[in-house]
């Protein structure tokens, strides 16, 4: 979802690349991505450096912020949490994210 709304850096001199969430390779892209080539001056300029393991620890922890509005919301949040339960664990985040689960499966 998030990765097809921006544009993505193919720059392999990069010395972030492997923690910034935009940078890809022919590998892994995903049509209608736009790919940038930027030098890491530009990025820090533009302010165009995502860094990966905050952006997923943020995803997590509005997960587990967020109040469903309705049933659908509810169904997708609990569909969402179940998505994000392994993950988690990488930032310590798995007791919150399983008791988000608990609380919307009841």
């Amino acid at each position: 979802m998030f990765l097809s709304s921006i544009s993505s850096c193919r720059n392999d001199k990069c010395s972030k690349k492997d923690s910034c969430l935009r940078y890809t390779t022919e590998n892994n892209n995903i049509r209608s991505e736009t790919y940038l080539v930027l030098t890491e001056e530009e990025c820090e300029k533009s302010k165009s450096y995502i860094n990966k393991d905050e952006y997923y620890k943020k995803m997590i922890l509005n997960a587990i912020n967020e109040i469903p509005k309705d049933d659908l919301d509810k169904k997708y949040l609990l569909e969402l949490c179940y998505s994000l339960l392994e993950i988690s664990k990488k930032y310590g985040l798995d007791i919150k994210i399983q008791e988000k689960i608990n609380l919307l499966k009841d």
